[in-house]
């Protein structure tokens, strides 16, 4: 009982801090390995002095830190990660796939404990928390803080052959590995010359959305045109109105036209109603 006490306490807390930019994901993960570690490999080279009666609350409560960090680390990270360090693609492809080595140790962990003493667990198990806590070390990117959108524009650009060419935040020295940091990926980091990138981004979606509306224009699809119209103009201020039961401006599109200041609204046959009233009635 007390143990799923302590286990619960470390997922709450990792649930409080791996957001925080001054913690976050990756260093969450690499202390959690490290104390699982350090609270295995102790007990494992002293086990018969911790196993004494006298001593046996020593090693409940090391038992207890290492569920704990259990939670407060890998077990809360790792699936967390899984889903945002691969290319959208194959991510779903590529989450699968670390679940199942995962799941694949702990059948292995399994198997083997039904072959070894209960010391020989002890030195078998500590050494995999200090080999999760290198690989976090130096291959690991820290995606705390980073927009999955911006990751996958990195992405892009090295699915094309262009890793180059990305000069955004997610090259960053803060959001890579050692591995990324050593081969000098942070180096393309530009902000001005992404901002640029950006910008001509954008230019580039609307050149193929105005294509895409003149090529309904001469296919004669006004149907599917005026739905495109609808997607270019509404605003987050159309849809806030919208929750609160308001009028939306529609855009620039719209057969009726809001004075965002008075609330007089004028439609299209120069009519103005004032309030949802007309304003001849009102006159």
């Amino acid at each position: 009982m007390i143990n799923v006490i302590v286990s619960l306490v470390g997922y709450y807390c990792a649930s409080l801090l791996i957001d925080h930019k001054l913690y976050g994901r990756k260093m969450m993960q690499q202390v959690g390995f490290l104390m699982c570690f350090v609270m295995f490999v102790i007990p494992a080279f002293h086990y018969h002095y911790y196993t004494q009666p006298m001593n046996i609350h020593a090693f409940q409560a090391m038992y207890f830190l290492s569920s704990f960090f259990n939670q407060f680390g890998p077990n809360s990270v790792t699936f967390l990660v899984a889903g945002e360090v691969f290319p959208t693609p194959i991510r779903a492809t590529a989450h699968g796939i670390s679940a199942c080595i995962g799941k694949a140790g702990a059948l292995l962990a399994s198997v083997l404990y039904n072959y070894i003493d209960t010391q020989t667990k002890f030195y078998v198990v500590p050494w995999f928390g200090l080999l999760g806590m290198v690989l976090t070390f130096f291959f690991l990117p820290d995606t705390t803080g980073l927009d999955l959108k911006e990751q996958e524009r990195r992405w892009v650009c090295i699915r094309d052959g262009r890793e180059s060419e990305y000069h955004g935040v997610a090259v960053h020295p803060t959001h890579l590995s050692w591995w990324e940091r050593f081969r000098g990926v942070h180096k393309t980091y530009d902000p001005a010359q992404d901002m640029k990138d950006k910008i001509e981004d954008i230019r580039r979606e609307w050149e193929v959305k105005e294509q895409e509306k003149a090529e309904l224009e001469v296919n004669g699809n006004p149907a599917a045109l005026s739905d495109l119209d609808d997607d270019d103009v509404f605003t987050d201020r159309d849809d806030e109105k919208a929750k609160k039961g308001g009028p939306a401006s529609g855009g620039i599109f719209s057969s009726n036209n809001v004075n965002e200041k008075t609330g007089d609204v004028h439609n299209e046959s120069g009519n103005e109603t004032v309030n949802g009233s007309d304003s001849s009635a009102k006159s």
